[in-house]
């Protein structure tokens, strides 16, 4: 194999990658990078077994072939050299990397060792840039990132004939949206994506300024496949049975408040500094024309604040959270005001960014002593 390239292009398809080598690998060769030159193209690609990309290069390829060769010193030595023609040459075992003022040398692996990517056939989906988007910033974080149950940490990708849902939990807080003007379907499908797999999807394509990307599972490989402009992205599924999450949303409230937002995340920010030492316990108490956020410490005392720019309405309550979550999802969704609806102190809270958005955000209160 020989090729010349441009090492800025090289190092941009480089860095599509860098999620998909392992600093742990199961098997030794999957910390290498498998270069193949043929007469379609050049293609650099890396996997775990679990996350795979394969990258497009713009090559002049002199000789067809395939080398394997050391990831992490690979994209090393590619970044520190400087833009210009690289002359990539496999032989006798090597790689060799030239460049005007440079000449280096790296070990390969055999070619018949490295896993092949799969093929994944299926119906093909698509997803606007503006829709994962939104999944990134409104769902992803809800995700669980114990490994110890996988199934909550994956995105649960829901087609029905109410559209295309996406939701998350980590069994204390739940995300579900509904993606707007998204195709509805008369047979209900549902795939659970890891959360980490698909919030390196959106990088990519945030990367590639691409518009849209489309996507194809194989429900007997257990895999989904997506193409991000010239970039493949191979996602093993999670296996197992969600959570039945439509069973702790509620549909009826006898508390409802309108927050303004500034306010709100201004009151939790103060009352953090002394939740930090409780459990990151917050406490709301409704009352009829305001609200009182609060928070205390052993050591720092007591936080109180309270919230006049809002709007009550039903009976007043008290329903206290772990901040973390309110902060989580004010930081996610920056709206001007917020809509917050609950029943009895222990049952599931629900809040929206205003009251008909598709998007909703429940909670699970915490008990706590008086």
């Amino acid at each position: 194999m020989k090729l010349k390239v441009l090492q800025e292009n090289l190092n941009k398809s480089l860095s599509n990658l860098q999620k998909a080598i392992p600093s742990r690998p199961q098997l030794p060769i999957l910390s290498s990078i498998l270069i193949e030159a043929n007469k379609d193209g050049c293609t650099i690609s890396a996997t775990d077994l679990y996350f795979g990309v394969k990258s497009n290069v713009q090559t002049d390829i002199e000789t067809e072939g395939v080398a394997v060769v050391p990831g992490k010193q690979f994209k090393e030595i590619i970044s520190s050299l400087n833009p210009g023609v690289l002359t990539l040459e496999f032989s006798a075992g090597s790689l060799k990397i030239l460049s005007d003022k440079t000449k280096t040398s790296l070990p390969c692996q055999s070619s018949d060792e490295y896993p092949p990517f799969p093929q994944v056939e299926g119906e093909e989906y698509g997803i606007s840039a503006d829709h994962l988007e939104k999944i990134e910033k409104y769902i992803s974080f809800s995700a669980s990132t114990d490994q110890a149950r996988p199934v909550l940490t994956a995105v649960l990708f829901k087609f029905s004939e109410r559209g295309f849902e996406v939701i998350s939990t980590d069994g204390f807080r739940l995300s579900v949206l509904l993606l707007n003007g998204s195709k509805k379907y008369k047979k209900e499908r549902s795939f659970l994506i890891p959360a980490k797999s698909l919030s390196e999807v959106y990088r990519i394509m945030s990367k590639l300024e691409s518009t849209e990307v489309k996507f194809k599972i194989s429900q007997e490989l257990k895999q989904i496949f997506f193409s991000i402009n010239g970039v493949l992205v191979f996602v093993r599924l999670i296996d197992g049975n969600y959570p039945p999450y439509e069973k702790i949303i509620p549909s009826e409230f006898s508390t409802e408040v309108v927050f303004d937002s500034e306010e709100l995340m201004d009151n939790l920010k103060r009352a953090m500094i002394f939740a930090r030492e409780s459990s990151n316990i917050v406490k709301l108490i409704i009352g009829e024309k305001n609200v009182e956020i609060r928070s205390s410490s052993p050591s720092f005392g007591n936080y109180k604040g309270t919230l006049n720019n809002i709007q009550v309405k039903g009976l007043p309550g008290e329903i206290a959270f772990n901040i973390k979550y309110l902060l989580d999802y004010l930081s996610a969704t920056k709206a001007s005001e917020h809509w917050f609806g609950m029943n009895e102190s222990l049952k599931p809270a629900l809040f929206k960014p205003e009251a008909k958005n598709s998007y909703s955000y429940i909670i699970m209160p915490f008990k706590v002593n008086n």
